[in-house]
């Protein structure tokens, strides 16, 4: 099952729309800020019971017992839950970066795909993208990158004006010109601004991913081989700031496979008899032709 792909972009009418964007983070973010203010009350519910400032700290007969006694309990549980928030938090984190790496090394393989569909990948080209390539998430881009590259190729082939001579239809230069290495990503985040803005599909994300492969033609075929790292780099800045938290909510890259080839269901008790019932029955069949056969040629020789 493919991606719905919407109306392919008018680059030409791209406009920043910076608000939207800081709304959108703030929005998503606010998981990492709640998490952040539990741990400051839960300090502050340790300190507080630890200086004997709150209520019911001052001397109490009746109950000073079950203050020292409840105390030292008190401090382990907010100690042990602390530390799995913060080893949570971490490995959060570190999904987080890996998501991101994982799309530089997503988009270096689709750059040089790009690239040698177009004609215009050499030597110099394979040398400066064979370092982008993360060994640590090469399982996931190898999964993730055929469907990457089949959906890419097909809205390329679908509507070619529109992914083809990116910098023309962007930059005020003449000829589209890219004067220097932050024109191309500033105009892919111009570009990733006004797609994402209403919502994201993984549509649009192959989308991105083609509009930078035909960035990636224009800097080759202007001799600006340097610039292909500040591209990737820009993408992972999207990525970042846009796409991020959209998908780890939604499997990481793994999730485009899933969406573009589900997986197919296991089978059940009932299908896994009716296969048994199936094979028996061949079987069956099989045996009595070949009892039959044996019958009838001994019959003839002796």
């Amino acid at each position: 099952m493919a991606p719905t792909t919407s109306p392919p972009p008018k680059l030409a009418k791209f406009k920043s729309s910076s608000l939207d964007h800081e709304i959108y983070t703030a929005n998503r973010r606010s998981t990492i800020a709640t998490a952040s203010s539990d741990w400051k009350a839960l300090r502050g519910g340790v300190g507080g019971g630890a200086g004997g400032g709150g209520p019911g700290s001052g001397p109490n007969p009746s109950n000073g017992r079950s203050l020292h006694a409840g105390g030292p309990m008190t401090r382990a549980a907010s100690t042990s839950s602390l530390a799995s928030s913060t080893r949570t938090m971490t490995n959060y984190q570190e999904y987080k970066m890996d998501i991101i790496n994982q799309g530089k090394c997503l988009c270096g393989q689709y750059i040089r795909a790009r690239l040698r569909r177009a004609g215009v990948l050499n030597r110099k080209v394979t040398q400066r993208l064979r370092n982008i390539l993360d060994p640590g998430s090469s399982h996931v881009v190898y999964e993730v990158f055929p469907a990457l590259n089949s959906m890419g190729e097909e809205l390329e082939r679908m509507h070619p004006r529109v992914y083809t001579n990116i910098s023309r239809q962007l930059s005020r230069a003449p000829f589209g010109e890219l004067e220097d290495s932050d024109m191309a990503p500033m105009l892919l985040n111009l570009v990733a601004k006004d797609l994402f803005r209403s919502s994201i599909t993984w549509g649009k994300i192959i989308s991105i991913f083609a509009v930078c492969g035909g960035f990636a033609i224009d800097c080759v075929r202007q001799g600006h081989f340097d610039y292909l790292q500040c591209l990737i780099d820009g993408l992972a800045e999207i990525i970042e700031d846009d796409l991020v938290y959209w998908l780890i909510d939604n499997g990481g890259w793994l999730g485009l496979s899933r969406h573009i080839r589900p997986r197919v269901g296991e089978f059940t008790f009932l299908g896994w008899l009716t296969l048994f019932v199936t094979i028996s029955a061949g079987a069956y069949m099989v045996s009595n032709v070949c009892r039959r056969i044996g019958g009838q040629m001994y019959s003839l020789l002796f």
